[in-house]
Protein backbone atom coordinates (compact mmCIF):
# COMPACT_ATOMS: atom_id res chain seq x y z
CA UNK A 1 0.00 0.00 0.00
CA UNK A 2 1.38 3.41 -0.97
CA UNK A 3 1.69 6.15 1.61
CA UNK A 4 -0.20 9.31 0.75
CA UNK A 5 1.33 12.69 1.36
CA UNK A 6 -0.39 15.70 2.87
CA UNK A 7 -0.21 19.23 1.49
CA UNK A 8 3.03 20.01 3.35
CA UNK A 9 4.64 16.81 2.09
CA UNK A 10 4.66 14.81 5.30
CA UNK A 11 3.46 11.25 4.96
CA UNK A 12 0.13 10.32 6.50
CA UNK A 13 0.13 7.47 9.00
CA UNK A 14 -1.06 4.19 7.61
CA UNK A 15 -4.51 3.14 8.65
CA UNK A 16 -4.73 -0.39 9.99
CA UNK A 17 -6.50 -3.02 7.95
CA UNK A 18 -10.08 -3.56 9.08
CA UNK A 19 -10.26 -6.65 11.21
CA UNK A 20 -13.40 -8.34 12.49
CA UNK A 21 -12.74 -6.82 15.94
CA UNK A 22 -12.76 -3.28 14.45
CA UNK A 23 -15.97 -3.63 12.42
CA UNK A 24 -18.95 -1.72 13.84
CA UNK A 25 -21.08 -3.71 16.21
CA UNK A 26 -24.78 -4.23 15.69
CA UNK A 27 -26.67 -1.76 17.88
CA UNK A 28 -28.43 -3.18 20.87
CA UNK A 29 -32.03 -4.20 20.41
CA UNK A 30 -33.35 -1.30 22.48
CA UNK A 31 -31.50 1.24 20.31
CA UNK A 32 -32.86 -0.34 17.13
CA UNK A 33 -36.39 -0.36 18.53
CA UNK A 34 -36.13 3.28 19.58
CA UNK A 35 -35.02 4.24 16.07
CA UNK A 36 -37.89 2.29 14.53
CA UNK A 37 -40.35 3.90 16.95
CA UNK A 38 -39.18 7.41 16.01
CA UNK A 39 -39.44 6.59 12.29
CA UNK A 40 -42.93 5.19 12.78
CA UNK A 41 -43.95 8.32 14.63
CA UNK A 42 -42.64 10.53 11.80
CA UNK A 43 -44.55 8.50 9.22
CA UNK A 44 -47.76 8.79 11.24
CA UNK A 45 -47.31 12.56 11.50
CA UNK A 46 -46.76 12.80 7.74
CA UNK A 47 -49.95 10.81 7.09
CA UNK A 48 -51.97 13.13 9.33
CA UNK A 49 -50.63 16.17 7.50
CA UNK A 50 -51.42 14.69 4.08
CA UNK A 51 -53.98 16.77 2.26
CA UNK A 52 -57.31 15.27 1.18
CA UNK A 53 -56.81 16.04 -2.50
CA UNK A 54 -59.60 13.75 -3.67
CA UNK A 55 -62.17 15.61 -1.57
CA UNK A 56 -60.94 18.97 -2.79
CA UNK A 57 -61.13 17.80 -6.42
CA UNK A 58 -64.65 16.46 -5.90
CA UNK A 59 -65.81 19.76 -4.38
CA UNK A 60 -64.21 21.77 -7.19
CA UNK A 61 -65.84 19.60 -9.87
CA UNK A 62 -69.29 20.19 -8.37
CA UNK A 63 -68.99 23.88 -9.28
CA UNK A 64 -66.84 23.45 -12.43
CA UNK A 65 -67.93 20.21 -14.15
CA UNK A 66 -66.16 20.84 -17.49
CA UNK A 67 -62.71 21.54 -15.97
CA UNK A 68 -59.56 19.94 -17.31
CA UNK A 69 -56.84 18.43 -15.14
CA UNK A 70 -54.74 21.55 -15.69
CA UNK A 71 -57.61 23.83 -14.67
CA UNK A 72 -58.15 21.88 -11.46
CA UNK A 73 -54.42 21.85 -10.68
CA UNK A 74 -54.23 25.63 -11.07
CA UNK A 75 -57.31 26.24 -8.97
CA UNK A 76 -56.23 23.93 -6.16
CA UNK A 77 -52.55 24.93 -6.37
CA UNK A 78 -51.52 21.30 -6.77
CA UNK A 79 -49.33 19.25 -9.05
CA UNK A 80 -51.03 18.12 -12.28
CA UNK A 81 -49.94 14.51 -11.70
CA UNK A 82 -51.45 14.55 -8.24
CA UNK A 83 -54.73 15.84 -9.68
CA UNK A 84 -54.70 13.17 -12.40
CA UNK A 85 -54.20 10.46 -9.77
CA UNK A 86 -56.99 11.95 -7.65
CA UNK A 87 -59.36 11.98 -10.61
CA UNK A 88 -58.48 8.35 -11.27
CA UNK A 89 -59.31 7.47 -7.65
CA UNK A 90 -62.65 9.26 -7.90
CA UNK A 91 -63.55 7.45 -11.14
CA UNK A 92 -62.53 4.07 -9.67
CA UNK A 93 -64.60 4.71 -6.55
CA UNK A 94 -67.57 5.73 -8.69
CA UNK A 95 -67.24 2.59 -10.81
CA UNK A 96 -67.04 0.43 -7.67
CA UNK A 97 -70.17 2.07 -6.28
CA UNK A 98 -72.05 1.45 -9.53
CA UNK A 99 -71.02 -2.20 -9.42
CA UNK A 100 -72.37 -2.61 -5.89
CA UNK A 101 -75.65 -0.96 -6.82
CA UNK A 102 -76.17 -3.44 -9.66
CA UNK A 103 -75.87 -6.43 -7.29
Amino acid sequence: MQMQRTVDGTPTPESPDPTPARLPLVPQRSARRATARRASSRRATARRRKDNVDGRIFEYLKDHPQSTTGDIAKALNADRGTIAAGLSHIVEANDANKGQAAD
